[in-house]
């Protein structure tokens, strides 16, 4: 499972150098603790278990994968993190492998003006079409880029420790700059109308979701200084009120799919070059018909490993809905729009719970076959659940998701000990 990678017609299947390892080691985060959880999943006895749980800098409410320049050989040997915690931070830690066995640690943390969302590390730790990599070349981390609210930053990343360093650009995305921010809102409450993510693709464009400026910014990334230049282009989403959450570029940088909070759906754009900008092609919605779209909050987007379908996720409002991740599939060679089918996705899986805040998917690396043969694969993904703390391992063979395997993370260890865990977001280490 993740290991075999078949070939493409459009893009060649990224794969991670070394063995396929029988057990993969993936690390959660949560809403609502100051934890850190390691977890293992056996591909064999198709387990997941709760390895470890490790004291954190706050409740952090999204991870990202980076390597030094000292990794041997190994795909992923730093993590970073936001968090929720009062003192605005994001951390850096230290995956360290004794063989197959993993540890992590504290390396340090760096303040921040407002509560981060979301961290994208560049170069990514390893080779994919879908999150880290987006088709970029891999190799030891060198910036951190961070979103939340009303600023976003870029930090240094020291090669060889992966700690972070000098804090070199501090982006402002209130219409009014850096006027507006002195009373702007800095606290996790701004990440429900301010910017959500930010992700760098194709072209060194960096495109950040904004739920308050109800569009998609775009930016020029240079790759030497990892600064990002003005503002090249903000498309407005199709609707008022729809709410961009989460963008993401295409391995090609031709297209960009982003997901809508308030109102649940895909929205696809084809890449302009003369000038830089963004045109809306297509619109499909993450949810059944019939269904109120206000019942939802649409939630992440990331295309499969094998880069021929585009998954998306959406959250129940309450414990009495349930949440979606539907994925459609994609002809890369198709004129208007790389999304294939029309309204009819490939498959809509009905996750087990609301989802809560979290309801987020990604994909575990792939491997190379010995015979680097393989057609049918079988690809892993994690997905986070915030309602009853449980983390999901997920199988997709490019028709169908099915649950194989999950856990619940081990619950508040204080005064409320009925009160779960809230997983947030998980990355695969191997």
């Amino acid at each position: 499972m993740s290991c075999p990678a078949p070939s493409q017609a459009l893009f060649a299947a990224q794969r991670s150098e070394g063995a396929c390892p029988r057990v993969r080691h993936l690390l959660t985060g949560t809403f609502n603790t100051h934890f850190l959880h390691l977890l293992s999943f056996d591909s064999l006895t198709r387990t997941l278990s709760v390895l470890a749980s490790l004291p954190a800098q706050g409740p952090h409410s999204f991870l990202a994968a980076g390597r030094s320049g000292s990794s041997a050989g190994k795909l992923v040997d730093r993590v970073y993190a936001t968090t929720w915690a009062q003192e605005k931070t994001l951390s850096a830690w230290s995956i360290d492998w004794h063989g197959e066995a993993a540890q992590v640690r504290l390396i340090n943390s760096v303040p921040i003006t407002a509560t981060s969302s979301y961290v994208h590390v560049q170069p990514p730790s390893y080779s994919s079409l879908t999150s880290p990599s987006y088709g970029l070349q891999p190799g030891p981390a060198r910036f951190l880029y961070s979103t939340g609210g009303p600023t976003g930053e870029v930090h240094t990343i020291d090669a060889e420790t992966g700690a972070l360093r000098e804090k070199t650009q501090e982006i402002v995305f209130l219409r009014g700059g850096q006027k507006d921010l002195e009373a702007a809102d800095k606290s996790r409450k701004a990440l429900r109308y301010g910017a959500h993510n930010v992700d760098v693709g194709r072209g060194h464009l960096a495109y950040v979701a904004d739920l308050g400026r109800n569009a998609i910014l775009t930016y020029q990334q240079d790759p030497e200084t990892g600064l990002l230049g003005d503002l090249l282009s903000e498309t407005a989403s199709p609707d008022d009120g729809d709410g961009p959450r989460h963008v993401v570029p295409s391995p090609d940088g031709n297209w960009v799919f982003a997901v809508t909070e308030h109102t649940s759906y895909l929205d696809v754009y084809r890449q302009e070059t003369s000038p830089q900008s963004l045109k809306h092609v297509q619109r499909l919605s993450l949810l059944p018909p019939d269904v109120p779209i206000t019942d939802y909050r649409g939630d992440t987007v990331r295309l499969s490993p094998g880069g021929n379908e585009i998954l998306a996720t959406t959250r129940g409002k309450t414990s009495a809905i349930k949440g979606f991740v539907t994925a459609w599939k994609l002809n890369w060679s198709a004129g208007l729009s790389p999304v294939v089918g029309g309204q009819e996705p490939v498959s809509r899986f009905e996750t087990p719970t609301s989802g809560g805040k979290a309801n987020a998917i990604e994909f575990a690396p792939r491997y190379a076959s010995k015979d680097g043969q393989g057609s049918h694969v079988k690809d892993l993904a994690v997905l986070t659940d915030d309602e009853q703390g449980f983390v999901l391992v997920l199988e997709w063979n490019g028709t169908d998701l099915v649950e194989v395997a999950r856990t619940k993370l081990p619950g508040k260890d204080d005064e409320d000990e009925n009160e779960p865990e809230k997983a947030s977001h998980a990355i695969w280490l191997s």
